[in-house]
């Protein structure tokens, strides 16, 4: 059975969700850019807004190229520095419960340490609340800094989370099932 994709605003770049670069993906995640000149003599600040950049029709554009059409022009070269909004709308746990394809990868964020531990969804959460962590509602992105425990290899306490996402009909899935978490690259 083959479900459905990433959550909204979301994508699967080599096995791992990540954001998409849409302008409709930075809408369905409800972050905005902002920008800010750096050039001498140049006080510009700008803020898009995704939303309205869908509205009138450049949903579909990557993020990348509607920065590229908000540089100025100067002879000496745009200066603009961009930087991306905290998103209002992160991923949770909730959004992958019940999910036969979706793990979530712990991983050692020590140079050159390699270490990780795959766990399931279902797993994460009940142990989050069995320390009183935290539950469904958890970010993703808060995960690894909720652990406290130091790696085997390194003894370092320096965590971060990926989800893995397999594609249920894919050759991979049906030869190898579970084992298909891991061949994915870590990034």
């Amino acid at each position: 059975m083959a479900f459905e994709g990433p959550p909204k605003g979301w994508t699967v770049r080599g096995g791992v969700v990540s954001p998409g670069d849409r302008v409709a993906d930075y809408a369905a995640r409800r972050q905005e850019v902002q920008g800010a000149c750096r050039g001498r003599g140049c006080s510009r600040r700008l803020e898009l807004e995704p939303k309205t950049l869908s509205a009138i029709g450049l949903g579909l554009l990557s993020m990348t190229v509607i920065k590229k059409m908000w540089q100025c022009q100067r002879p000496d070269g745009c200066r603009i520095d961009y930087r991306d909004t905290t998103s209002e709308a992160p991923l949770r746990l909730a959004q992958f419960v019940g999910r036969p394809n979706v793990r979530l990868r712990l991983r050692c964020r020590a140079s050159p340490c390699k270490f990780f531990r795959l766990w399931r969804v279902e797993e994460m959460i009940a142990g989050l609340k069995k320390r009183g962590q935290g539950g469904e509602s958890t970010q993703i992105d808060k995960l690894g800094g909720m652990m406290t425990s130091p790696c085997p290899l390194c003894k370092k306490a320096d965590w971060t989370a990926e989800v893995l996402w397999i594609d249920t009909s894919s050759m991979g899935w049906k030869v190898n099932g579970e084992r298909s978490f891991e061949r994915i690259e870590s990034g």
